[in-house]
């Protein structure tokens, strides 16, 4: 039957109609960035009961996808407004999240080429603040992201403390030192110099470590991988943990074994990150 109205009896005799429970919606939409020169895609994931016109500020979870992804992956791959709606139904913790478009990027300004990590603290993250109810306070500040985006988050989260305190890390893409037969080394232009694809001069500069200093020393991490991972190896990510610690950062740290670096243990491990930023958001 269509337009089918659920009714509740009452005392006086007369039906009416049970209010339907709020739901969670994701918007996809577009802003200009001008650090980059084109209109750039985003989707927003809204907590059930998110009100645009009250008074309510929420925290905010930027999350980041891997390499040949984009805005939707994390949405389509797996899905993550289900997740989002259960973890934040069981632990009583509403958020924002923003699901970013990086190309493959790895989330960093390239030498002549795509200005992502300006595009995504000048363009996109002053976009989010304006148009939604995000809290002003840093300690509700969170961003996270698989693979490439693992990387991405790690790096721009100790960059940038005044604005992020957390950061939940799914098998991050942070090599000690990638072999120059690897495809992705001899395919990816981010970390170029301008004269060889990938240079490792470049690389090394600009990895997450690099960026912590006094004010980064409090950012709190969740990293989950495989020990099976035959992507990022194991020890590249014991390495970075170890770095972490020896710099002042003591992170939580996941290491699962079996599956790979693929959908099937993200589906797995990325609820666990929501749990956690979700339940850091509330202390």
């Amino acid at each position: 039957m269509v337009g089918l109205l659920v009714l509740a009896g009452c005392s006086s005799g007369k039906a009416k109609a049970t209010a339907a429970a709020p739901t969670s919606k994701v918007v996809t939409t577009t802003v200009y960035s001008k650090q980059m020169h084109l209109d750039w895609n985003y989707d927003v994931y809204l907590p059930a009961h998110y009100d645009p016109a009250g008074s309510k500020r929420y925290p905010v979870v930027y999350m980041l996808h891997g390499l040949y992804g984009n805005h939707r992956n994390l949405l389509e791959r797996f899905n993550s407004q289900q997740m989002l709606d259960g973890s934040m139904h069981r632990l009583n913790s509403d958020a924002i999240v923003v699901f970013v478009d990086g190309f493959n990027s790895f989330y960093v300004n390239q030498k002549n080429g795509l200005k992502m990590e300006s595009a995504i603290m000048k363009d996109l993250v002053p976009t989010i603040d304006k148009t939604y109810k995000v809290s002003k306070s840093a300690q509700d500040h969170a961003i996270g992201g698989i693979s490439m985006g693992g990387y991405g988050a790690a790096r721009l989260a100790l960059k940038y403390p005044e604005y992020f305190s957390k950061a939940l890390l799914i098998s991050p893409s942070v090599w000690t030192k990638l072999a120059k037969t690897n495809p992705i080394r001899m395919n990816m232009h981010a970390f170029t110099d301008g004269k060889t694809n990938w240079s490792d001069k470049v690389y090394d500069q600009l990895f997450p470590t690099q960026y912590i200093d006094a004010k980064s020393q409090n950012t709190k991490f969740y990293i989950e991988t495989t020990a099976d991972d035959t992507t990022v190896p194991i020890k590249d990510v014991n390495k970075f943990v170890t770095d972490l610690k020896q710099k002042g950062i003591t992170p939580k740290y996941v290491k699962d074994t079996g599956d790979n670096h693929n959908w099937t243990y993200w589906t797995k491990a990325t609820p666990n990150a929501y749990n956690w930023v979700l339940n850091e958001f509330k202390k």
